[in-house]
């Protein structure tokens, strides 16, 4: 899959300075899925299609101070189409990491659940879009790029379709 995205997407040609593993381990009490840590220092903190913001991991004093993968919970809302798809683990105190963020308002997380490399993800919708707010995606995060980019899920997972069968799409840095 990681070649497939890179004749996708072409990354940038710098590779992006990832904390150590020991540094990772501090900051999220666990390591982190393996192809996310090869998507974040292959591409880097950036945008995909200028739609969705990719995060890089973060050591643990810089969580909070500036943009990259963080901890967040769900909230229940008190409209229940909002909660459609929501896993009581979502809400949970560090059950979901975010990796991502589109100019949507739709959310891309992990649900930390098992090994890092199990670790599905998790999309949460703009809440006043149609459709559940909570969509779960049984892959890593690579995989779930290519087939967003290529439309191979069986659905747009995200609110625009700026990514959605983007047979060209782009990345910059930020």
């Amino acid at each position: 899959m990681k070649e497939e995205l890179q004749q996708l997407l072409e990354p940038p040609a710098e590779k992006w300075p990832l904390p150590s593993p020991a540094e990772i381990e501090q900051a999220y009490g666990s390591a982190l899925p393996t192809d996310f840590l090869w998507l974040a220092e292959t591409y880097g903190s950036g945008e995909i299609a200028r739609y969705l913001s990719l995060f890089p991991p973060l050591r643990a004093a810089e969580i909070g101070m500036r943009s990259g993968v963080h901890p967040f919970s769900a909230a229940p809302s008190e409209y229940e189409e909002e909660n459609e798809g929501l896993d009581p683990a979502y809400l949970e105190p560090g059950g979901l990491l975010t990796w991502g963020f589109t100019q949507n308002d739709d959310v891309a997380c992990w649900h930390r659940v098992g090994e890092p490399d199990e670790w599905p993800v998790v999309i949460r919708h703009d809440p006043w879009t149609p459709g559940p707010t909570w969509v779960r995606h049984e892959m890593g995060v690579v995989e779930f790029l290519v087939r967003t980019i290529r439309g191979q899920l069986a659905a747009n997972p995200f609110t625009g379709n700026e990514l959605w069968r983007d047979p060209s799409p782009s990345f910059e840095r930020h």
